[in-house]
């Protein structure tokens, strides 16, 4: 069922945006935060239908969706996106290769605000309690990484990270329906440790230090890919 007053509070915060990118954007939402879960059937004539839209600017949001790997396409139906482990591997090292060079080059140039704030993050990340919020984690672990990205002041890097991005935000949220809470939380003190080395070798100015723990961090996700079932 189409949350309609989701889209309706989207149209309101967004009044210049076009038809499709308000669907998109919505679409985008309720795929990344699990309200539309994996390989559920997406289908134009009813979300056009719920939204009070025509199938033309849904069927333009399901392909930008579609390039974007939330939305897979068979034939002429469309399914939300579901998490393999070979994709998951895939992910892990392309993050390796963008982030690892994004974060040595963030060692020199990131801020007194991005510094404050990366540790404001750090602190958060080890405090998270998956029983007391269970998406918690994943919107600190995404802003955590992003702004390293951000600090590393680099355009082209930033796009590139940018064509992962939602992929990395939805996976974070999938994992807890994956493997559960119980299995996460370990992992997740895991990753804290290592946010918390990652901060402090910025601090310093340790950038071969930082890419190396920022590597090791990402292939923690490996980790992950064991406590599936």
């Amino acid at each position: 069922m189409i949350a309609i007053e989701k889209f309706e509070k989207i149209k309101k915060d967004h009044p210049f945006f076009s038809i499709t990118d308000l669907i998109y954007l919505f679409l985008q939402e309720e795929i990344i935060h699990l309200h539309l879960l994996p390989n559920q059937k997406l289908n134009e004539s009813r979300i056009a239908n719920e939204l009070a839209v025509s199938r033309t600017p849904v069927r333009k949001a399901l392909d930008q969706l579609l390039d974007e790997f939330l939305v897979e396409k068979k034939g002429k139906l469309y399914t939300v996106a579901s998490m393999s482990k070979t994709e998951s591997v895939m992910l892990c090292e392309a993050r390796i290769a963008v982030e690892g060079h994004a974060v040595f080059l963030a060692t020199s140039t990131i801020n007194q605000v991005q510094l404050k704030r990366l540790e404001e993050l750090t602190v958060e990340y080890e405090q998270v309690d998956l029983e007391d919020g269970s998406w918690q984690y994943a919107d600190c672990d995404h802003e955590f990484h992003n702004l390293l990205i951000e600090a590393a002041q680099n355009p082209h890097i930033s796009r590139m990270y940018e064509t992962m991005e939602l992929r990395l935000r939805h996976y974070r949220h999938c994992l807890i329906g994956e493997i559960g809470k119980e299995q996460l939380q370990p992992i997740l003190v895991k990753s804290a440790r290592n946010h918390r080395a990652i901060f402090n070798a910025i601090k310093l100015g340790f950038a071969d230090q930082a890419k190396a723990l920022i590597e090791k961090d990402i292939k923690g996700m490996y980790e992950v890919f064991f406590e599936w079932q």
